[in-house]
């Protein structure tokens, strides 16, 4: 395994990631999360410095996602539909199990939770598949 590559590969991977992020929680929530938070449901302020440990975050997943594809590849083969494989797999598993949570819990509502659940599951995706593109072994 090309750790060097694992690396660089997340580093790109993580650029979509992130821009999935922003276009998900800038366009399609902002105005919801606005709602949220005058009604007391979201906080205003957050309890950590949210945002950039947000994005370093999506940037080592993004890394761990390659990782995954690197690992993969001997048994699956290379190319992108084993970065697919690998990417909607780990996005099903981390998406949705807590957004199902959140849904049925808490009062956000369900446009938010799918929403998330979206976010996760593109952003793994598309991160694994952009990685897979970069590495090489």
């Amino acid at each position: 395994m090309n750790m060097s590559r694992v690396v660089l590969g997340g580093v790109v991977g993580g650029v979509v990631y992130n821009i999935v992020s922003i276009i998900v929680n800038v366009v399609a929530l902002a105005d919801r999360y606005t709602l949220l938070q005058s009604n007391h449901i979201l906080r205003t302020d957050p309890r950590i410095p949210f945002l950039p440990i947000w994005i370093v975050l999506l940037f080592l997943v993004s890394i761990g996602l390659v990782w995954l594809y690197a690992a993969a590849r001997p048994r699956l083969g290379p190319g992108p539909k084993t970065a697919f494989c690998v990417g909607i797999t780990a996005g099903l598993i981390a998406g949705l199990p807590g957004n199902l949570a959140q849904f049925s819990w808490s009062y956000s509502g369900g446009f938010v939770s799918t929403c998330w659940a979206i976010e996760t599951i593109a952003g793994c995706t598309l991160a694994t598949i952009t990685g897979a593109w970069v590495y090489k072994e």
